[in-house]
């Protein structure tokens, strides 16, 4: 694939933005949210505070852009491995994909969680360019046409094309569904926490089988 050109002040821009989400990032696996001052960032970035709040309004866009981006990442290794056409498997595949990179941000991930039901609100929808798509996930080719969703949006979508495809009946509703998702979601999240064995993978499986199998659901195989 040809990407496009970009000037030297896109890139600078795309740069100093995403060296801003993993400086800051970077804070967030030893410290609490609340603890880490927009001045620390400026200055392991070295840039000024007004350039920071060019980019990021508030803390917590930081946050927003961060979860963006490595959904982004996940539904694209999802894709990778699943059949075309394949949408309950999909939902499988970006579950454990979840699972194994949430496994290496473990102070990071219950924190996010925590800010999420202080805003008590949903993120916030965002645009993030392709190039801003390749600095931060050079390895992932096509990651530019990746459509840029939240979890509750990707589950909406596939499960209306699961019913499509005939994977799903019809008569399925789809916001309990996808309310169902979510639930596995979240609560694997915090019930693993706190259990014997705290493999989230393993537990996000476990759940989605106890899920299809009470809907009826035939999984199609997973690779291609």
């Amino acid at each position: 694939m040809i990407h496009k050109e970009y000037s030297l002040r896109e890139r600078k821009h795309a740069r100093t933005k995403i060296a801003i989400m993993e400086a800051f990032i970077k804070r967030l696996e030893k410290t609490r949210f609340d603890d880490i001052s927009v001045r620390q960032i400026c200055k392991d970035v070295d840039i000024s505070e007004g350039t920071f709040f060019n980019y990021f309004p508030e803390k917590i866009d930081i946050i927003n852009y961060y979860m963006h981006l490595e959904f982004l990442r996940v539904i694209w290794k999802a894709r990778k491995d699943v059949p075309e056409g394949a949408y309950v498997a999909l939902i499988d595949a970006v579950l454990e994909n979840l699972g194994k990179e949430l496994l290496r941000y473990d102070n990071i991930i219950y924190q996010l969680i925590a800010l999420m039901i202080i805003q008590q609100q949903r993120p916030k929808n965002l645009s993030i360019s392709s190039l801003e798509r390749q600095i931060f996930l050079p390895d992932c080719e096509g990651i530019e046409d990746i459509k840029l969703m939240l979890p509750d949006d990707f589950f909406s979508e596939c499960l209306k094309e699961a019913v499509r495809h005939g994977e799903l009946s019809k008569d399925i509703k789809i916001d309990d569904l996808q309310v169902s998702l979510m639930t596995i979601l979240s609560g694997t999240l915090l019930a693993a926490k706190f259990a014997v064995n705290k493999d989230i993978v393993y537990h996000f499986r476990r759940q989605l089988r106890f899920l299809w199998k009470g809907l009826g659901t035939k999984r199609a195989a997973r690779g291609r």
